[in-house]
């Protein structure tokens, strides 16, 4: 039965973490058997942050290629084409400046969490439960922080695929209306 309830208590926490809910219960006191489970489990809590770890760090790597990707290989060149040709788009170039400002904001965003996850996994929670679990709330809370950026930069991944949708179909159009006349 502990047994079971152990491994709850560190698939809660863990599963917190991983989702990246935000808790503001930071000054909040936990209850005595809480503190017992943290102790007790510390091992195997730390093993689990490492996978987390471990699995962020990829993650984040993936997805700086990707970021990198889109905008040297897709949202630059088009609106420097576009530029070349008198054609500028007001919509792209927007998208450009908030798609550059979103990552460089994603990577600030990253590297607090990851410092947020290098002090909680430096805390020892068989010593200071407390002190643990505080900065388990405040590395959820910076994780969800990074995960808010990657919904922004994903949206303005959108908005550029429609707005460049839109402008290929209205010069898919003009060009056969030339066409016609």
């Amino acid at each position: 039965m502990l047994r079971r309830k152990s491994v709850l208590i560190i698939s809660s926490l863990i599963f917190s973490i991983a989702l990246g809910f935000p808790a503001n219960a930071t000054d909040v006191e936990l209850p005595e058997e809480k503190l017992d489970n943290i102790r007790t489990n510390c091992r195997d809590i730390k093993q689990s942050l490492k996978r987390v770890q471990n699995s962020d760090r990829n993650v984040r790597v993936s997805l700086g290629q990707t970021y990198q990707l889109v905008m040297a290989d897709y949202i630059t060149p088009l609106n420097l084409r576009l530029v070349k040709n008198n054609n500028p788009n007001s919509d792209l170039s927007s998208i450009q400046s908030r798609f550059a400002s979103a990552r460089e904001a994603f990577n600030r965003n990253y590297i607090t969490y990851s410092q947020e996850l290098e002090t909680l996994m430096d805390i020892d929670c068989s010593a200071n439960p407390q002190e643990f679990y505080q900065q388990l709330e405040a590395t959820r809370s910076a994780r969800a922080t990074v995960a808010e950026t990657v919904g922004i930069l994903n949206s303005i991944i959108d908005e550029q695929e429609q707005t460049v949708t839109f402008l290929r179909d209205s010069l898919k159009t003009n060009t056969d209306l030339k066409v016609e006349e």
